[in-house]
C-alpha cells in the first residue's frame, strides 16, 4: 500500500511545485501549503516504506535495484532541501540554489516513481481497502498535515512579516542594485552587446521600426516591481525605461513576443504594466541584469523578465500558445 500511495504523492507534488513556478501572484498560497503538505507526506511514508525497502534488499540482486536507490537519493535530497529552503537556506549567491537543487530533485524523484512503478507493477489488493489501511492512510495523512502547520507556524516566527512571497521566495539580504544575484534561466548566457550599435526592433502587422538607446531615452517611465525569481529569492526595485504600450500604435491590443539577442522569448497580454527597461535602482542596468534593455513584468515569475531584448512582435494571438516554462 505504501507504493500506491507514493505513486500518487510523488508525482502530485512534483505537479503542486510546477503550479508554484507557474503563478507569480494570485491563489499561490493554497498550492504552496499543498505542496508542502505532500512532501511531509512523503516524509511521514518513511518508516512504512522502509520496512519494503530493507525486504527487497535482502533479496537476490535484480534489475532495477539501481534506479530504486537513485530514486531514494532523490527524494530525500527533494525533502531536505525543501525543508532547508522553507526556513531561509536559499544560496542565492551560488551556482545552483537550494530551490533549484530541490526542483531538480524533485524532477528526478518524479520520474524514476513513474518509471519505477511502469517495471515494478504493484496490483491493489483487497485487503488495501481494509479498514486498517484506510486508519493507516487517515494517520499518514493527520500527521503530514500536523507537520506541515508546524513548520508554518515555525516559518512564521522565525521570518520576519514580509520577508516570504507566497510563492516560497525570501527577500534579499540587501535592497541594492548590487545584491541582485545575475542569473538566467537553464543554459542561456549573457551576450556580447554593443550598446551604441545595439537596436530595438518592434514590429506589428507589417510594420516595423528600430529603435536605439538614444531613441529610448526620451522616455522616462517608471515602475516599482517585484523580482521574484524562481531560484527562490525576490528583490522589489524601481525599473525605468519606456512602457511597452508606447512602441505601438495608438490603440494597439492583444499580445506581444518578446525576444532577446539569446534567442530566449516570451509572450505575454499587452498591458499597460509592461515596461522595457533601461535602469534600475537609478542606475543603468548592467549587462548581468539585462543591458541595455529588459522586460520587466509585475505579477510574474523572473523567467518572464526577457532580458537583452532586441525584438518585439505585436499581434493577436493568445499568450498561452506557448509552453507554460521556457524550454530553452
Amino acid at each position: 500500500m505504501a507504493n500506491l500511495v507514493l505513486l500518487g504523492v510523488v508525482p502530485l507534488a512534483a505537479a503542486s511545485g510546477f503550479c508554484m513556478f507557474v503563478f507569480g501572484s494570485g491563489l499561490v498560497w493554497p498550492i504552496a501549503v499543498l505542496h508542502g503538505a505532500l512532501g511531509l507526506t512523503v516524509f511521514v511514508l518513511v518508516p512504512w516504506k522502509s520496512i519494503v525497502v530493507r525486504r527487497g534488499l535482502r533479496r537476490a540482486r535484480r534489475p532495477g535495484r539501481t534506479t530504486s536507490v537513485l530514486l531514494t537519493a532523490s527524494t530525500l535530497v527533494a525533502l531536505v532541501t525543501g525543508v532547508a529552503h522553507r526556513f531561509g537556506v536559499l544560496l542565492a549567491d551560488s551556482p545552483v540554489t537550494t530551490l533549484q537543487l530541490h526542483v531538480g530533485a524533485g524532477v528526478v524523484a518524479a520520474v524514476l516513481t513513474l518509471w519505477h512503478a511502469h517495471h515494478r507493477r504493484v496490483r491493489a489488493r483487497r485487503t488495501d481497502l481494509s479498514r486498517r489501511t484506510l486508519l493507516r492512510l487517515g494517520v499518514v495523512a493527520s500527521a503530514a498535515g500536523v507537520l506541515e502547520g508546524s513548520a508554518q507556524a515555525a516559518s512564521a516566527l522565525t521570518t520576519p512579516s514580509g520577508v516570504r512571497r507566497p510563492t516560497g521566495s525570501f527577500k534579499l539580504a540587501s535592497s541594492s542594485v548590487a545584491a541582485i544575484p545575475t542569473t538566467s534561466w537553464l543554459f542561456d548566457q549573457v551576450p556580447e552587446l554593443d550598446p551604441a550599435a545595439w537596436r530595438l526592433t518592434v514590429r506589428t502587422g507589417d510594420a516595423s521600426h528600430d529603435w536605439s538607446l538614444e531613441d529610448l531615452a526620451r522616455w522616462n517611465d517608471r515602475q516599482m516591481a517585484v523580482l521574484d525569481c524562481t531560484g527562490g529569492w525576490w528583490t522589489q526595485q524601481e525599473w525605468a525605461g519606456v512602457r511597452v504600450r508606447r512602441l505601438l500604435p495608438d490603440g494597439a491590443t492583444g499580445t506581444v513576443e518578446v525576444t532577446s539577442a539569446t534567442g530566449y522569448h516570451r509572450r505575454l497580454p499587452l498591458t499597460d504594466h509592461l515596461l522595457l527597461a533601461t535602469r534600475v535602482g537609478g542606475t543603468t542596468l548592467s549587462v548581468g541584469h539585462g543591458a541595455p534593455a529588459r522586460l520587466v513584468v509585475p505579477g510574474r515569475r523572473g523567467y518572464h523578465w526577457v532580458k537583452w531584448v532586441v525584438r518585439i512582435d505585436h499581434d493577436s494571438q493568445p499568450w498561452w500558445i506557448q509552453p507554460p516554462l521556457p524550454l530553452q
